[in-house]
């Protein structure tokens, strides 16, 4: 019986140390895990590279093992690697010998494997009797059947001094080899080197900024074992360091004048942090980035160089997105002024956030009367008037931003223009319903019906990303079409901005774009967006906690900065002059201006079409104005001498 308890007790530890050893192996998660947030933009050049939260490491690398380093690493730290069976037992007796006679742990003269162990899995275990039992024996677990992704193929031949003789025996030694070979780069690939750095290949690169073990001096490779044995040291100078670098010299038998006094410490490179924080819609592939770096670049230092000169007219803030529309790849990612800035919440990101449209949206109106027969120089009626609002006992009433009337306008200068007046009058004239649906189409999304927003879902109402505004604007790019077409041409022609903002303004860049402007009437936002086949870009200032600005309105400052970038992206050869061939259903003609013709200019329209209207003699026809006007409206257009026939 009492041998039965006796096999019973010793299956009961057993079972229980084997426990101990493996459960912490067997259900280990690796978090907290270090690591290298890198990137490169469209052309190789780094904007990113620094460490994760839990400190520095590049990613994992195959190790030359023939190299000096290895050969003098083994030497210092397990000279009878190759040779011993993963536990080196007679250096473990020798270390148990000298801590009993000692009354301290002096040393365990561990393995390379049982470093490996204790690195990877116990980094925050006690150095007890019990838990160095327990490492060595993972260690010979480990060494049977090491972890790694590493090649089989990678180690065909035995590795470290004193094997060569043995390369005849390699089927006998091999997997013995290849197990050991494993482990050793699995332990390189998870050591800490001070400075909060990880891994051999992320200390060679910092401390030295080379990329091989063949590349190290005979002084590096000292000092890279002696951080290895005394990774939380603070300065290599120390007295303590000192001694244990001149022993390992000594030891490895160098020679060589020391030349490094000081380590290089890792410089963590963001360059622009909202591009980091955004890679998910900016990777081309792997750590490479859509970001142009000189582009970027020089969008962050127009806007900063601009809202410095816009302080005392409260603008704190702006931001910068543009696209190649050919491949929605994103070239310029600037969600703020400054990410690092508490005062203007930098860390917002506008490209992202929820913001009201405003005019921007209405090309899009124009476009759907467009695509219903309508043409560019058609007549619009812009007049004050009340509209339904959709809600009890209210109206809408529409009104200009000058708040001028102009009672009869082309189309085309209606909607460049942005006057409010024309646009809602023709939203009516659409129906509500339609030109929502039409909106939806290209990608903008609402959290409520068209009635809910009345004839301001055309002006301002609704809220969505400013980042899909953009990617809206590229669908508008389609040449072959008619409308598109035709739109693209009074969006870019300076004639028909005249009369809010000259013919000569900063909206001219040396390859006309196609542009769009807002700013809100109680000047919280100035934005530019405009389309090329080339680029899509919108331009934002304003402020974060939604206070005016100053009289920053219309096309400053948002015009100015966007005007810059645009000339950049020509010069960057980002943008390029293109001839645009007009559409098989679009022709261009001349246009009489008065009666005898003195007068004329040349315009684009559909085929077939034919304008009665004499603007320069005051002579408007029925035929030629989109919406039937009321008795009342043409009496009232007489008297202002708009004479209609």
């Amino acid at each position: 019986m009492k041998k039965y308890i006796l096999i019973f007790w010793i299956i009961l530890i057993a079972v229980s140390f084997l426990t101990y050893c493996y459960y912490p192996v067997k259900n280990y998660v690796e978090k907290n895990k270090p690591g290298r947030i890198y990137f490169e933009d469209r052309n190789w050049t780094v904007i990113t590279d620094k460490a994760n939260k839990y400190w520095y490491k590049l990613t994992d690398k195959k190790y030359d093992l023939n190299s000096e380093f290895i050969k003098s690493l083994l030497i210092i730290e397990d000279k009878n690697y190759y040779n011993h069976y993963w536990v080196d037992i007679i250096s473990k007796i020798w270390a148990l010998i000298t801590n009993i006679k000692s009354s301290e742990i002096l040393s365990w003269w561990s393995t390379i494997t049982e470093q490996y162990i204790k690195n990877k899995y116990f980094k925050e275990n006690k150095r007890t009797y019990l838990q160095k039992s327990r490492e060595a024996f993972i260690s010979i677990y480990f060494s049977l059947f090491p972890k790694g992704s590493l090649s089989r193929s990678m180690w065909r031949y035995p590795q470290g001094e004193g094997l060569e003789k043995k390369v005849h025996d390699y089927e006998k030694l091999g997997i013995f080899i290849h197990n050991k070979n494993i482990i050793l780069n699995n332990y390189l690939n998870d050591l800490y080197l001070a400075n909060n750095i990880y891994w051999l290949n992320s200390a060679i690169k910092v401390y030295f900024d080379k990329n091989d073990l063949k590349e190290l001096t005979k002084e590096e490779i000292v000092l890279l074992i002696s951080l290895i044995h005394n990774p939380w040291v603070k300065d290599i100078n120390n007295k303590e360091f000192k001694n244990y670098f001149l022993k390992v010299k000594n030891k490895l038998d160098y020679e060589f004048k020391r030349k490094i006094y000081k380590l290089n410490k890792k410089k963590n490179i963001d360059i622009f942090p909202h591009v980091t924080n955004n890679t998910d819609i900016l990777k081309l592939e792997k750590q490479k980035l859509s970001i142009d770096y000189n582009l970027q670049k020089f969008s962050k230092e127009i806007l900063n160089q601009t809202l410095d000169e816009l302080k005392e007219k409260n603008v704190t803030n702006g931001a910068i997105f543009a696209i190649d529309p050919k491949t929605n790849q994103v070239l310029i990612y600037q969600a703020s002024r400054d990410f690092y800035s508490e005062e203007i919440d930098g860390q917002v990101d506008v490209i992202n956030s929820n913001r009201q449209p405003w005019s921007t949206m209405k090309p899009f109106l124009y476009l759907k009367a467009l695509e219903l027969g309508y043409n560019p120089d058609n007549l619009l009626i812009d007049i004050e008037s009340e509209y339904n609002s959709f809600k009890d006992n209210s109206s809408y009433i529409s009104e200009n931003y000058s708040l001028n009337e102009y009672w009869l306008v082309r189309l085309k200068k209606a909607l460049w223009n942005s006057l409010n007046n024309a646009s809602v009058r023709l939203a009516k004239e659409l129906w509500l319903n339609n030109v929502y649906d039409f909106y939806k189409q290209y990608g903008f999304t609402f959290n409520n019906n068209a009635e809910h927003y009345g004839y301001s879902l055309v002006l301002w109402n609704p809220d969505i990303k400013l980042k899909d505004l953009v990617y809206s604007y590229a669908n508008l790019l389609d040449f072959e079409n008619d409308n598109k077409f035709l739109l693209y041409n009074i969006l870019s022609d300076p004639d028909n901005r005249d009369i809010s903002f000259w013919v000569n303004s900063i909206l001219n860049t040396s390859i006309a774009q196609a542009v769009k402007t807002w700013t809100t009437t109680d000047f919280r936002d100035n934005l530019v967006i405009s389309y090329h086949n080339d680029l899509v870009i919108w331009v934002w200032v304003g402020n974060n906690d939604n206070s005016s600005m100053k009289w920053v309105t219309w096309i400053t400052w948002a015009g100015y900065i966007w005007h810059q970038i645009v000339e950049k992206a020509i010069e960057l050869w980002y943008i390029h002059d293109r001839n645009i061939n007009t559409p098989i259903g679009v022709e261009e003609s001349e246009y009489c201006l008065d009666e005898k013709c003195y007068r004329k200019e040349l315009i684009y329209h559909k085929k077939g079409v034919e304008y009665f209207s004499r603007i320069k003699d005051d002579f408007y026809s029925k035929d030629d104005i989109l919406e039937r006007p009321s008795q009342y409206e043409i009496d009232k257009l007489e008297e202002l001498k708009f004479y209609i026939k």
